[in-house]
């Protein structure tokens, strides 16, 4: 497969190209785009045989989880099985931004995503080219980082491209992302609820929204 990469301006995203990703993911094809944190190997989120895919680009196994994309917490509630006001409280605070939060997921989510759990991982990214994405497709999208499971954490379009580029349909090159480091994802299934992986944004700043395990 050839991957094909169009640029886009960050500052000034052409509707276009949005376009042109927006018709790729509904064929379900993969597309990596920038977002605030890391670029995101992008799938419909709703589309089973494209989430496999995924999981087949990055050598990951089927039980491990990927995250969502959503345009808004309205989106995000729509994909949940329940949000407890404390949780849409939280994602109110701090997205769109670097902040992933495990929910119990809503059976709209394909089984391969819920997994075992019966949970999913819901983030609303800052960052113009993904927000556009999001706006424009009207749905989730896959939001895993746009690599093999265990690379280098791609930055940059370069970084996708030699991770995995001829393996996916479409690159989205945004320029180098503002962050350059993962999400944080607090697991909001429990109570106390759990930080899973500190990124990018700290505990402390968790601490003064919710109460922490």
């Amino acid at each position: 497969m050839k991957t094909r990469v169009i640029q886009v301006d960050p500052k000034n995203v052409q509707p276009e190209v949005i376009q042109q990703a927006c018709e790729a993911l509904r064929r379900g094809s993969l597309v990596a785009f920038p977002t605030d944190t890391l670029y995101a190997l992008g799938a419909n989120a709703l589309d089973p045989s494209a989430i496999d895919r995924v999981l087949t680009v990055k050598g990951r196994h089927h039980g491990k989880r990927l995250s969502v994309l959503v345009p808004s917490v309205e989106a995000a509630a729509d994909l949940t099985a329940d949000l407890p006001d404390g949780v849409r409280s939280l994602m109110q605070a701090l997205w769109p931004g670097a902040l992933t939060v495990v929910v119990k997921a809503s059976p709209k989510i394909p089984s391969i995503l819920r997994g075992g759990a019966g949970t999913v991982g819901l983030r609303m990214p800052a960052g113009s080219v993904a927000k556009a994405l999001l706006v424009a497709f009207a749905g989730p999208i896959i939001g895993t980082s746009a690599n093999k499971s265990g690379g280098a954490d791609p930055s940059d379009a370069r970084t996708v491209q030699k991770a995995i580029g001829g393996q996916i349909d479409l690159i989205l090159d945004g320029g180098r992302v503002a962050l350059g480091v993962p999400s944080t994802v607090i697991d909001c299934t429990t109570q106390p609820a759990r930080i899973l992986r500190e990124g990018a944004i700290p505990r402390i700043t968790l601490q003064d929204k919710i109460a922490l395990a």
